[in-house]
């Protein structure tokens, strides 16, 4: 809040469209630190696949749980200033679960349950005025169908009347975001690109490799963190493997490669959660409990919470068939009882909790439960390989199964880390620090010379990005 945004024709401006998960508000946070100032707006793609669940008995849809804590992410991190972007992405499929049989109708009739009218035109009145220099757009989420009008309004409100102004996407471009938006939400982004040449440009980021709207580029890691890995590579280069599974987690990859701090700790989400929480706590209106401060440690615990629940129940649950070679693969003394004891004793700590205030005492009894659950998964190797490795996915979908964020939530669970979700949208934060200066060398940055010359440098070596200049993909 002590930064100003930029209003004033000329240098540089920042927006931003996102579908408000963790690693989003995590983008977001790191954007405004690049930038040194706040977006000129901030637009909450409101994704009816994960914002709205059926009503019970053929009611109407209503607000899922997933939609509430994206609004308390927004409440507690953004002062709740967003414009809401409904989504009009109909007829969408089955990769969008029960969204994609809504018309366009029903998806309009879920202005009701979210209680938010659509006000993308705000979003685009507030970021196409007085257009800077460079205008900077963060995409951290799916377009929804908005695509095209998005286009259309840069290019009849900036491009046209503004001929020496640029606009540069920055985007995660993997499954569930940009690659996830309709056909013609992608078609509009390449024809923008197309269209105006050198003045607008796209930077993608991804986890997946082949998840690209552009020509997809050679990654920086090259060999050394492939995506796939069998059990005798992992052994040979463990420092790899233990990189390719530590991307997958967003905690553990800022605890892992984010600079220590002078006392040896780690600057992972709980770090800077306390980071905000003591800033909250020093500020002149803070008394002795502000209530922003009271709702970011509730929060914290209620996302540690839906972390070990989802992990528990979804991705790593001792009935998991995905898994089932990882276990065939396990130490004989590790039975399907032993699994499933341990199992339903984490789970019950979980259930005890539903729908109450989450105490930091319940929170470690459940914790203590899901490493004990975990450490049952450590295999014959002792670090979780045969969770990650290829000779235990199913033969008949090699790429589906055992993958290394379920190494990865192995490995977290175990430490009694957060895991916090994918790494996903935090990596445009990374192609940030590398490639401003490329397509922007007067973008402000907080960031002194000799941060931003170290940090990239293992940045570089986890991440791909695309620069694309007028050259749609094949």
């Amino acid at each position: 809040a002590a930064m100003a945004a930029a209003t004033a024709p000329g240098g540089t401006r920042w927006a931003w469209l996102g579908d408000m998960e963790l690693d989003d508000v995590m983008m977001g946070l790191g954007a405004a630190g690049v930038f040194g100032q706040e977006p000129v707006a901030i637009g909450f793609l409101v994704n009816t696949a994960h914002c709205a669940e059926r009503g019970p008995d053929g009611a109407r849809p209503r607000a899922s749980d997933m939609y509430r804590e994206k609004r308390a992410f927004l409440d507690v991190f953004f002062s709740g200033t967003f414009f809401a972007v409904l989504d009009r992405f109909a007829g969408g499929g089955k990769g969008r679960g029960w969204a994609g049989d809504l018309g366009m109708e029903e998806l309009a009739g879920l202005e009701g349950p979210y209680g938010l009218p659509d006000e993308f035109s705000l979003w685009i009145d507030r970021v196409t005025n007085a257009p800077p220099a460079v205008l900077h757009l963060m995409l951290s989420g799916p377009l929804l169908g908005r695509g095209e009008e998005l286009c259309e309004a840069l290019r009849r409100k900036i491009l046209e009347p503004e001929p020496t102004t640029k606009i540069v996407f920055w985007a995660y471009a993997g499954s569930f975001n940009i690659t996830h938006s309709s056909q013609a939400d992608r078609a509009s982004l390449r024809w923008l690109v197309t269209e105006f040449g050198s003045r607008v440009s796209m930077i993608e980021t991804t986890l997946k490799s082949g998840s690209w709207i552009f020509v997809s580029p050679r990654p920086f890691w090259g060999p050394m963190c492939p995506t796939a890995w069998t059990l005798e590579d992992a052994k040979q280069q463990p420092a790899g493997f233990d990189v390719s599974t530590d991307i997958q987690s967003l905690n553990l990859f800022l605890e892992s490669y984010s600079t220590k701090l002078p006392n040896g700790g780690r600057r992972g989400l709980r770090w800077i959660f306390d980071q905000i929480s003591e800033a909250t706590d020093s500020s002149p209106s803070a008394g002795p409990a502000t209530p922003s401060k009271v709702s970011l440690q509730q929060l914290v615990r209620e996302l540690e919470v839906r972390s070990l629940t989802n992990n528990l129940t979804k991705m790593v649950q001792p009935d998991s068939s995905s898994m089932a070679l990882v276990r065939n693969a396990l130490d004989a003394t590790v039975s399907a009882e032993k699994l499933g004891a341990a199992h339903s004793k984490a789970k019950s700590f979980l259930t005890a909790m539903h729908g109450q205030p989450v105490s930091p005492e319940a929170l470690a009894e459940a914790t203590a439960a899901a490493q004990d659950y975990a450490e049952l998964y450590r295999g014959q190797h002792g670090d979780f390989h045969e969770a990650g490795c290829t000779e235990c996915f199913p033969p008949d979908k090699p790429y589906c199964g055992p993958r290394l964020d379920k190494r990865c939530i192995l490995r977290c669970m175990a430490q009694g880390k957060l895991q916090g979700g994918p790494t996903a949208d935090l990596l445009i934060v990374l192609a940030l620090l590398l490639h401003l200066g490329d397509v922007d060398p007067t973008a402000a940055s907080t960031r002194s010379t000799a941060e931003a010359s170290s940090s990239p440098v293992c940045c570089s070596l986890m991440f791909g990005a695309s620069s694309v200049e007028a050259q749609p993909a094949e």
